[in-house]
């Protein structure tokens, strides 16, 4: 049996070393040293006479009005909007005779009533008068 040349071996790996070394200092390729300096697309002054630019006026006046008058929202808007918004965070609302829940797809309240459905129906008539008297029936669905 042969024994291995050390010598060999560590004369390849020096070698394999080399050039891994210079491999990773000096990159692939031609490298272009140009000594031309960056293109930039910067206006350049031109030959071309502009006349007096102080006597030419906008075309267009300038307006401190946005276009956007400042209008206050009718109070009954307001208290119904604010009903509206109480209702809301109380759902889903369950009293046994009727349970009031918020369908936001359609942006109106659903209220399932209980048996038997003509007098609960009744009930929550009464007791929308008495709590959300702003609320318009059409902002409730009925089932």
């Amino acid at each position: 049996m042969n024994t291995p040349n050390l010598k060999l071996y560590i004369a390849i790996s020096a070698g394999l070393l080399l050039i891994f070394i210079i491999l990773v200092v000096f990159p692939f390729g031609k490298r272009v040293t140009n000594h031309q300096q960056p293109v930039t697309n910067y206006p350049t002054p031109t030959t071309v006479e502009i006349s007096n630019q102080s006597a030419i006026e906008p075309t267009i006046p300038s307006s401190d009005f946005t276009g956007v008058a400042e209008e206050e929202l009718p109070q009954s808007v307001i208290d119904a909007s604010l009903q509206k918004q109480d209702l809301r965070s109380r759902v889903p609302f369950n009293t046994g005779l009727f349970s009031i829940d918020f369908d936001y797809g359609e942006d109106k309240f659903t209220v399932t009533l209980a048996e038997p459905k003509e007098d609960n129906r009744n009930q929550f008539e009464e007791w929308r008068k008495n709590n959300y008297p702003t609320l318009n029936i059409n902002e409730f669905i009925l089932k």
